[in-house]
C-alpha cells in the first residue's frame, strides 16, 4: 500500500483520459455490484493506479468478490476492461457478457451482416497471446429512435452462453443498465472535495455507495407501497439535500 502522505503527489496514481469537464487526469476506482431483485448493490470497490494493468484492478475486484458468501452466477462487465488478459481472467470466474470494442478489419468484416449470428473471434490472432472467444453478433432496427434509422450490429464476449441466442445474450447485458443508473445516482450523494488525496476521494465514494445501498435495502424491506397489480411505487434516490444559508 502505497503512502497516504506521499501519494498525492506522485503522477503515477492518474488515470489519463478523454478531456471532460475541463480535465484530462483524474481518480478512478473500479465497482462491483450484485443484482438483487434487479436492483444493484455494491459489494466490492477498489481503487485504480494509472500505472497499473487493468487485469490487475479485476483480478483485486474478483478476489474482494470471491471472499463473499455467494456464488457468481454471471459477470456483465463495462467495455472498459475489454482486453485480452480481462477476458481470460474473467471467464476463469464465471460466464462472461462484455460488448466489444470495434477496432481492426477482421472485426469489421464480422460486423457486415444484416442477421444476427455466433461466431468465434480470435485476439491477437498468430501471436503468443493470441486469445478466442465466442463472439454473438447482435442486429436490430433502429425505427427511429432518437432520430436515427437503418440496422444496429452489436457485438459482445459471450463465453459459456452455449443455450442463448444474439438476442439473449444482448437482453441479458441490458440488465447492466441498472449499474449505469446507480453510478449517476450515486454522485448525487457523493461529498465534493478539492483534495487530492486519493485515499479521501476513494473515502468519499465508498461513503456514497454505502448511502446509496442503504437507501435501496431500507426502501424495499419498509417504504416500498404495494399497489394494485402487485406492483410497488419506489421514491427515486435524491441524495443529501443541500443545506440553504440562512439570509441575514
Amino acid at each position: 500500500m502505497y503512502s497516504t502522505e506521499q501519494s498525492h503527489h506522485s503522477p503515477d496514481e492518474l488515470c489519463h483520459t478523454t478531456p471532460r469537464d475541463g480535465t484530462s487526469q483524474c481518480h478512478r476506482y473500479l465497482a462491483g455490484f450484485v443484482l438483487c431483485r434487479a436492483k444493484p448493490l455494491v459489494v466490492a470497490v477498489t481503487a485504480v493506479r494509472g500505472d497499473e494493468p487493468k487485469c490487475d484492478a479485476v483480478e483485486r475486484l474478483l478476489n474482494h468478490v470471491a471472499a463473499l458468501p455467494f456464488d457468481v452466477a454471471g459477470l456483465l462487465c463495462d467495455r472498459g476492461v475489454y482486453s485480452g488478459a480481462c477476458i481470460q481472467r474473467l471467464r476463469e470466474t464465471a460466464p462472461v457478457v462484455l460488448p466489444v470494442i470495434r477496432r481492426g478489419q477482421r472485426m469489421a468484416e464480422k460486423l457486415e451482416t444484416s442477421i444476427s449470428y455466433w461466431t468465434e473471434y480470435a485476439m491477437y490472432e498468430g501471436s503468443e497471446r493470441e486469445l478466442r472467444f465466442p463472439l454473438a453478433v447482435c442486429v436490430s432496427y433502429r425505427q427511429g429512435k432518437r432520430g436515427k434509422h437503418g440496422l444496429l450490429v452489436r457485438p459482445y464476449t459471450a463465453c459459456d452462453q452455449p443455450d442463448r441466442t444474439p438476442k439473449e445474450v444482448e437482453a441479458l447485458y441490458r440488465k447492466r443498465s441498472a449499474i449505469e443508473t446507480a453510478f449517476r445516482t450515486m454522485r448525487e450523494a457523493r461529498a465534493r472535495t478539492t483534495t487530492t488525496d486519493p485515499v479521501v476521494r476513494l473515502v468519499f465514494v465508498l461513503v456514497s455507495f454505502l448511502l446509496r445501498n442503504l437507501w435501496l435495502i431500507v426502501h424495499w424491506s419498509v417504504l416500498a407501497t404495494p399497489r394494485r397489480a402487485s406492483t410497488i411505487r419506489l421514491v427515486p434516490f435524491r441524495g443529501i439535500p443541500r443545506m440553504e444559508q440562512p439570509h441575514s
